[in-house]
């Protein structure tokens, strides 16, 4: 049973997540349409609403361009005068080295000398100097090297530097051969003492990157985006994308995402309904009508944002019927998903997230003490002003015009009024399909003026009596015990409706007429008294009375014994009395609700028996009538504690003495004493026209 439960619940929520999936990852679908770039538009399209976007090609290109100009970051490179110096050593080295090889004639000589780099004046200057010579040009060229090495220098700046060589040999009195050698030296151990830094670089072109804004386009209601026989340009697409008028190219990284969000938001939902909600969670029923409104809001938030205008949202509308349908707890972390995925379909835009969230929040606050349908009109009216609020306050920081920011106020109300005339329509339909019984609907079946109850008023008033007597006395025990009160009352108004078929035959209703049980054995009138069960339940399948009320009617006797009828028999009959015969079918209650209008059916009709009515005296009545059943074992199947019943021991007593409380004794006086002292006092005042009299 429980795998076949968890089965069903997957397929509830995988349904969900499916819909989610495919709602969401539609505008990335490829496109069919003609209008593509590059051909040329057979007709003008022209905006269908106002809209605003992120054009993230262009946003895209800005960055790059910003990036670009970040000039590149430098570090220095440690140790560059030394390592010029060691070079231009190896390099005279070198020379020295070859001079002194005999083996080599002057041809010789000079090509390998060539091979070192050596050409022109400095060619001829490392053959013609002697070693001093070499020597000499060397060391000028370290010293020159050292110099010039101690600025910082660039790669781009080495040609700047490369002219700074000459002067500075020159100083130091260099000229001819030796100054042409020093200078081929300097120049070859001349070297960048800064580098690029490429991560501080890249790091730095990165937050140039983040610091550029998202490039919005706003396409205005009416504007032409595309004129006939233009050419559909890249620019034009993405208008007509986020107008909703072509779906775009396909891209599989945008849907996979969708799909992984969608996912993710329903795995998070299950987890809470698991761990917070776990009534919604066990409850099929409910899991289906919260995935059906939810998936009904993002399917209308995704016709919103592409076809009408993004701040229709319907959110508060499902958030509105989950409160009163479901919980206001469930309703709220419905809110947060929806205005998330409001984000996805905007591009995102943070705007549109924020009014949505408001706006389903409202939804949730606004029904809170609903009393009747027409209060969800009215709570639309609130979420209206909430989320023109958000859009106002919204336009305005994103420096909107204060006309379009007053426009989508007034969207933003017009919103919110849809809303609330839309959950009025679906609620009574949604509580049919689902059997969800709201207070709405609970104060509805309260009214004295519903068809059932006024058939109780009228053809059984002692019935009706006494059930106001046992609503009140079950509503103070519920409050006691955290029970819904109002469930219990509306359950109580209904618990005796089958006493309709014969009214007679109950003692409340027979006023002045004889007790047609007297003419009857007991095991018929027990028959006749049990059967008034039977004939509530159809008259509740007959007045479509909710299951959760209509279970009132057989559980509030349980499986209780008639005494006096059993008693009779045991009185009439020699033989042995079976109790089975003189008991009601039951089931035992199931909820507290249905325990507590049990225990006050019995307790008001025991009291009104009750002779010189003490506080003591009811409450010692009160608990034993509740041992009596709690021994029974009426309240087996019910989750009252033992500190609940005593709750209601207290709560019953306190409201019976206050029904029983001793009267004031008026004194009686005769009408015709009332009268003499009437006129006495009449004849002690003066009559105009008439003289006062003084004497007897």
């Amino acid at each position: 049973m429980r795998i076949q439960q968890g089965a069903r619940r997957g397929l509830i929520l995988g349904s969900l997540a499916v819909a989610l999936a495919v709602v969401g990852s539609f505008s990335y679908l490829p496109s069919a349409t003609p209008l593509r770039p590059g051909v040329v538009s057979p007709h003008d399209v022209v905006a269908p609403r106002t809209v605003e976007f992120v054009d993230w090609e262009r946003t895209e290109a800005l960055r790059q361009e910003v990036a670009a100009a970040v000039p590149p970051a430098y570090r220095a490179v440690s140790g560059a005068a030394e390592r010029a110096e060691r070079q231009v050593r190896q390099l005279a080295e070198s020379i020295l080295s070859l001079r002194a090889d005999r083996r080599l004639d002057r041809v010789a000589l000079q090509a390998r000398l060539e091979r070192l780099g050596l050409r022109d004046e400095a060619l001829r200057a490392s053959v013609a100097l002697d070693r001093a010579g070499v020597e000499a040009a060397r060391e000028a060229a370290v010293a020159a090297l050292y110099r010039i090495l101690a600025r910082p220098i660039r790669p781009e700046d080495l040609v700047g530097a490369r002219a700074q060589v000459v002067p500075v040999l020159r100083e130091r009195g260099l000229q001819g051969p030796a100054l042409a050698l020093a200078r081929w030296f300097a120049e070859r151990g001349l070297r960048p003492t800064l580098v690029v830094d490429e991560v501080q670089t890249q790091r730095l072109r990165d937050a140039a990157r983040a610091g550029v804004e998202p490039v919005r386009v706003r396409v205005l209601k009416d504007e032409v985006v595309v004129r006939r026989g233009e050419v559909v340009s890249s620019d034009h697409m993405r208008k007509l994308q986020a107008l909703g008028l072509v779906p775009g190219p396909w891209q599989w990284e945008r849907a996979a995402g969708t799909v992984g969000m969608a996912v993710v938001l329903v795995a998070l939902l299950a987890t809470y309904l698991a761990r917070f909600q776990p009534d919604v969670w066990r409850n099929d029923r409910q899991l289906v009508l919260l995935s059906l409104l939810v998936g009904l809001a993002v399917l209308g938030t995704r016709l919103s944002v592409t076809r009408l205008h993004p701040l229709l949202v319907p959110a508060p509308a499902a958030t509105m019927l989950l409160a009163v349908l479901l919980n206001p707890r469930v309703a709220a972390f419905a809110a947060t998903l929806l205005a998330v995925l409001a984000g996805v379909f905007s591009g995102p835009d943070v705007r549109l997230v924020a009014v949505g969230y408001v706006g389903a929040l409202a939804g949730v606050f606004s029904v809170r003490r609903i009393q009747h349908r027409t209060d969800l009109a009215y709570a639309g009216i609130l979420v209206g002003v909430a989320s023109a609020a958000a859009a106002l306050a919204g336009e305005l920081i994103s420096g909107s015009p204060v006309r379009e920011a007053f426009l989508s106020a007034g969207v933003g109300v017009a919103g919110g009024v849809l809303c609330g005339v839309l959950a009025t329509g679906a609620l009574p339909y949604l509580e049919d399909l689902f059997g969800v019984v709201t207070p709405i609907k609970l104060l509805e079946l309260s009214s004295p003026s519903h068809p059932l109850l006024r058939r109780l008023q009228l053809e059984a008033p002692g019935t009706y009596h006494h059930t106001l007597m046992v609503a009140n006395l079950a509503e103070a025990a519920a409050e006691a015990v955290g029970a819904d009160p109002l469930l219990t009352r509306v359950g109580t108004y209904y618990h005796d409706v089958g006493k309709l078929r014969r009214p007679g035959f109950f003692v409340e209703n027979q006023i002045g007429a004889r007790n047609p049980h007297d003419r009857l054995a007991p095991s018929l009138s027990a028959l006749a008294i049990a059967a008034h069960v039977k004939d509530g339940l159809e008259l509740a399948r007959q007045y479509r009375l909710p299951k959760v009320v209509a279970d009132f009617i057989p559980q509030h006797h349980g499986t209780s014994l008639m005494l006096y009828f059993y008693h009779r028999a045991l009185e009439q009959q020699d033989g042995p009395v079976d109790p089975a015969a003189f008991r009601y079918d039951g089931p035992k209650p199931q909820s507290r609700e249905a325990a507590i209008v049990m225990l006050a059916d019995t307790v008001e009709a025991a009291a009104r028996s009750v002779q010189n009515p003490s506080p003591d005296r009811i409450r010692e009545l009160v608990r034993r009538i509740v041992r009596e059943r709690l021994e029974d074992g009426q309240l087996d199947e019910c989750d009252l504690t033992f500190r609940d019943l005593e709750r209601i021991v207290e709560a019953f007593t306190r409201l019976l003495v206050s029904m029983f409380h001793p009267r004031v004794e008026y004194p009686e006086v005769s009408l015709e004493a009332h009268r003499r002292r009437r006129e006495r006092r009449l004849g002690a005042l003066p009559v105009p026209g008439r003289p006062r009299r003084t004497g007897p």
